[in-house]
């Protein structure tokens, strides 16, 4: 791996890659700087999945978002927070969809790679 760490520490991380000279990325989520909370220190995001179309990427984060937004326990609940607490996997299915739900192909859904 060889980047600057921004898209690592990020609650949010989005790394570009080059896929056949196209422009895709891959996310992280659930890194942080420092201390998030007493004995919850720094950590490094996990990837979610296969890489987005640049295209995607918006509809990509705001379908993270909103889970975060069902899934936090109140309003003072940081997204990574929640990150920690429930772990990335609903995350990748409000993104990918639930591998025995999800279709070969839907419209609307991100292109993958």
């Amino acid at each position: 791996m060889n980047a600057c760490g921004h898209h690592h520490v990020g609650h949010i991380g989005i790394l570009g890659v080059d896929k056949n000279g196209e422009e895709w990325y891959q996310i992280e989520i659930g890194g942080n700087q420092g201390e998030i909370r007493p004995g919850v220190g720094a950590a490094l995001g996990k990837v979610i999945g296969p890489s987005f179309a640049r295209a995607d990427v918006p509809d990509v984060v705001e379908r993270l978002i909103e889970c975060y937004l069902e899934e936090r326990d109140s309003e003072a609940e940081r997204f990574v927070d929640v990150v920690q607490r429930i772990g990335i996997q609903p995350f990748k299915e409000s993104v990918y969809g639930h591998p025995d739900q999800r279709p070969a192909h839907r419209s609307g859904q991100p292109a993958l790679a």
